[in-house]
């Protein structure tokens, strides 16, 4: 079965006026940066920056999904965020004081509105001191990062207003945090070095710069009390699982967490074998991916590598036991569609699995119409891959509507975008090149959007503009025009 969902291409800023047929372009009426189920919300993002020369910066707004006709969307100027980061030495000072000195610290300050175009991330200078432009607007989220090697806490910081020129002078504390320290160790009891770790806040998602673990193994840093998510992980060259636990850090200011963590057995087994041709011939520089569903010795973690084949085909990757799913993945450029092979067993001493055939990419044909049921010609025909590496394939259609692509097996998500929105309205489906192959696919009619973008000093002419739901899925683009206008056709019937 084919799912049709019809979509749109709009435009936004944090806050803006909205107005009905027939009422001047003032603006003066506004609407906060809010998301209400039951209005359906449109997420509307203006690229501002790649269109004027004003200072404006690119913008994102929530819309009700059923007043769409007629908008005035009102762009803010930007306000000036500045301040600094710093916090106590941590290494032992002339006088045997830890914490030291008060000084500048090394780091990162980001500020974003969650699920938008307002978000800005900048270093620190020699001096701890940072400054930017933002889009002014409520439910702003703040994160304070040292660098790699700073023993001090990063802190998040939730629902914050911006509406006025800010200065933020942040100061990480060495008492009020806490000390997290542990060890990684083999089955054996030794300590596994040079593993990448990093801890991420629960609530926000923001995660530390992280680190690796010493030579013992070990690894140390500080968190402020809160609930957050300490993930490890091995180098891409290393069979090693991914490991994620959960930390909950106490207000008790006298305690430490400690976090062992006995990754068991480690030995690895070998996974060889070759990728050839439709004709039988050996294929080089095939990505192969093995994905573990199920590991002998851990159950519980996740663990993924891969390599290239050689120019006679075949590859040779250590692996734990267990069994795996394993992609091959040529190209993206090529002639040969990537294969997904599941469930093979890998648990000896070496593994030569079977040889591995690719296929040429199935042709699909097909046929647009309008939503008047006359042929759709000029109009964009993509399919990306809803696995793999989600790879991109477009066409046109001809002036019959007709379109002919090469995609990859498996399944694929469909985008049809006609040329005009007066041809109706833009098109998804979820399907394969074997269930579309020979289809007719017609555009819905529609809801009509239609809209001005302007700022204080005029309109904003020219703007890529783009339509997501609240789950940051793209919907549509397009552009307004010289008079900062835009209208398009599309069906919200599938907006989750």
């Amino acid at each position: 079965m084919i799912r049709y969902l019809t979509l749109i291409a709009l435009v936004g800023c944090a806050e803006f006026g909205l107005e009905n047929a027939g009422s001047d372009r003032t603006g003066s009426d506004t609407a906060e940066f809010a998301d209400s189920a039951n209005s359906q919300p449109i997420r509307l993002d203006v690229y501002a920056e790649s269109a004027t020369e004003l200072g404006l910066l690119n913008q994102s707004f929530f819309v009700d999904a059923h007043r769409t006709e007629d908008m005035t969307l009102q762009l803010k100027a930007p306000i000036a965020i500045r301040g600094s980061l710093q916090g106590f030495q941590t290494f032992p000072t002339s006088d045997v004081q830890v914490p030291g000195n008060l000084s500048a610290v090394p780091g990162q300050f980001r500020c974003f509105v969650p699920n938008s175009l307002m978000s800005y991330a900048v270093k620190t200078d020699a001096s701890g001191d940072f400054s930017f432009l933002a889009v002014p607007s409520e439910g702003y989220t703040l994160a304070w990062i040292p660098d790699i090697g700073v023993n001090l806490p990063f802190e998040v910081e939730e629902g914050v207003p911006l509406l006025e020129d800010t200065v933020f002078n942040k100061v990480l504390s060495y008492t009020e945090s806490q000390v997290i320290f542990g060890r990684i160790k083999d089955n054996s009891g030794l300590g596994i070095p040079d593993l990448q770790f990093a801890v991420t806040d629960t609530h926000s998602g923001i995660s530390n710069s992280g680190g690796t673990t010493n030579n013992m193994g070990a690894f140390q840093t500080r968190l402020y009390p809160g609930d957050y998510s300490l993930r490890i992980q091995g180098n891409s060259h290393d069979a090693l699982p991914s490991i994620q636990k959960q930390l909950i850090v106490s207000e008790d200011a006298d305690s430490t967490l400690q976090a062992e963590i006995q990754l068991g057995k480690l030995d690895t087994v070998k996974a060889d074998g070759r990728v050839l041709g439709p004709d039988g011939s050996a294929l080089g520089n095939v990505l192969v991916r093995f994905t573990a569903t199920d590991l002998d010795e851990h159950p519980s973690l996740d663990f993924s590598t891969e390599s290239t084949t050689g120019s006679n085909g075949r590859y040779s990757i250590p692996v734990l036991p267990g069994r795996y799913n394993v992609a091959f993945i040529p190209n993206h450029d090529g002639p040969f569609s990537p294969v997904l092979v599941t469930e093979i067993e890998l648990s000896a001493a070496v593994t030569e699995l079977d040889p591995t055939r690719l296929q040429e990419r199935p042709l699909v044909n097909g046929r647009l119409l309008d939503a008047f049921g006359m042929p759709a010609e000029g109009a964009i025909v993509r399919a990306q891959e809803q696995g793999f590496d989600g790879a991109v394939f477009e066409a046109f259609t001809g002036e019959l509507g007709v379109f002919s692509i090469a995609v990859s097996d498996g399944p694929l998500f469909w985008t049809f975008v006609p040329d005009q929105p007066s041809q109706g309205a833009i098109t998804f489906a979820d399907s394969s090149s074997t269930a579309l192959d020979g289809r007719t696919i017609q555009l819905e009619e529609g809801q009509l959007v239609s809209g001005c973008i302007a700022h204080a000093d005029g309109d904003v002419i020219f703007a890529p503009v783009e339509v997501r739901d609240r789950k940051d899925l793209l919907y549509a683009s397009t552009f307004t025009d010289d008079q900062g206008c835009f209208a398009v056709r599309v069906d919200l019937s599938g907006m989750n």
